[in-house]
């Protein structure tokens, strides 16, 4: 091997080494953000599971009109109040706990918005630089689709065709998440539920037909 490629196979290796750090962190930010809001690391861990599997199942939902920001922030906030109303049930509370707005905390939007804005922040800069400009400018800025369109001097088509191929980079990211474990900060943990999440990804994967790419 010649010094230049073994300088690339460095390179190659510290960046991997970069983005891994960047996974796991983003999934400790939002493990710590759901251990916060639930009191509970194991009910954190199981609604963090839900969150990975519906929004990797389910990305073909996000449409070509929707920011990818808020469509997150959206299932994020629907699987912790799918995790409340299962806690009202097993503590066969249900019709109290519709009743009585303490056991349901209320939602801050903004609390969930930001979590979600970071985890995408942070992600971004492991993609592309054309990915991520993109995303940046549309899904997180919010500017409007034509003026990113002129700027980057692509017809509608070509714009829309380059935005899906940098939200399947970034969704790619989001599935490379599940190899990294919130709790002990380790890529392809061995703990159990770091196991489970991974094998849950699986499954939801092979039963919704493969990557929904």
């Amino acid at each position: 091997m010649t010094s230049n490629e073994v300088d690339k196979t460095v390179a190659s290796s510290d960046g991997k080494a970069a983005v891994e750090a960047v996974l796991t962190e983003v999934h400790r930010d939002m493990f710590r953000f759901l251990v916060r809001r639930l009191g509970d690391e194991h009910e954190a861990a199981d609604v963090l599971q839900e969150f990975y599997v519906k929004i990797l199942t389910r990305f073909s939902d996000l449409r070509d009109a929707d920011k990818l920001r808020g469509w997150m922030a959206s299932v994020l906030r629907s699987v912790i109040a799918d995790h409340y109303r299962a806690r009202g049930r097993r503590a066969r509370l249900a019709e109290a706990y519709r009743a009585d707005a303490a056991l349901f905390p209320a939602f801050d939007d903004e609390e969930i918005d930001l979590v979600i804005c970071a985890c995408l922040y942070k992600l971004l800069p492991t993609l592309k630089d054309e990915y991520a400009a993109i995303l940046w400018r549309t899904d997180l800025v919010g500017e409007a689709r034509e003026t990113i369109a002129a700027d980057l001097g692509l017809n509608e088509n070509a714009f829309r065709v380059k935005l899906h191929r940098a939200r399947q980079a970034l969704r790619k990211r989001l599935e490379q998440t599940c190899e990294t474990c919130p709790m002990h900060g380790f890529f392809k943990c061995g703990c159990s539920t770091s196991q489970a999440l991974r094998n849950r990804v699986a499954a939801a994967r092979e039963a919704s037909g493969g990557d929904n790419a």
